[in-house]
């Protein structure tokens, strides 16, 4: 598996690799719209529009880019520098990203598996710093491309991880009020609270099946 070629879409470098893109498929603006229009419409709080639709449902839905038709996301991995990389079962050609922790993790990258083996393009339209998410990028697609994750099975478990101590009274509290006044449709997801300085090896429950996300 090659590196994921990245580009931030607000550069000449990102804007050609965007057009290459939607040469392949043209669907992926629907995505791209969409997803920048939720963050935008996003009532203030915590909990960006994904997470509380993780938190409700283990998914969060988008356009296919493929039929128009809404798709949910299915499992999910999560790096080292805490970028986490959402599959689709309906569209396996492209993949959604967050990263971002200034943020909050808000959905900021877009890929596109080509049809030739081993080629990932991305364009990135949330932050400007992109090494930690390339560096995850190929980790990422690596264990997607392992036979364990090749199948995307029905979803087993969910994990949201909490990049702050459970100590701190005032997050917690607050996590604790949106996610409180969240529907819930599935499963409780599981809470991970971990504050570690720098960089931390990826997690132990990146499995197919399960999906993890970071708050």
């Amino acid at each position: 598996m090659e590196a994921a070629r990245i580009e931030h879409i607000d550069t000449p470098e990102g804007r050609i690799l965007w057009r290459e893109m939607l040469g392949v498929l043209p669907g992926l603006r629907a995505v791209l719209n969409f997803v920048t229009s939720r963050e935008v419409a996003s009532p203030s709080g915590r909990l960006l529009w994904y997470q509380k639709e993780l938190f409700e449902r283990w998914f969060f839905r988008i356009p296919s880019p493929h039929t128009g038709c809404m798709i949910h996301s299915g499992d999910s991995w999560t790096g080292r520098h805490q970028a986490t990389f959402f599959r689709f079962p309906e569209a396996s050609d492209i993949v959604l990203a967050s990263y971002n922790g200034n943020k909050g993790f808000p959905l900021g990258a877009l890929f596109l598996a080509k049809p030739s083996p081993g080629t990932i393009s991305g364009v990135a339209f949330g932050s400007r710093t992109l090494s930690l998410l390339i560096e995850d990028a190929a980790s990422a697609f690596q264990a997607f491309s392992t036979p364990v994750w090749k199948e995307m099975p029905a979803l087993s478990s969910a994990t949201a991880i909490a990049g702050f101590p459970q100590s701190d009274d005032a997050k917690t509290q607050l996590l604790a009020q949106e996610m409180a006044a969240l529907k819930v449709w599935r499963a409780p997801v599981a809470l991970s609270f971990q504050h570690v300085p720098g960089d931390r090896p990826c997690l132990s429950d990146n499995r197919a099946g399960h999906v993890s996300f970071c708050l």
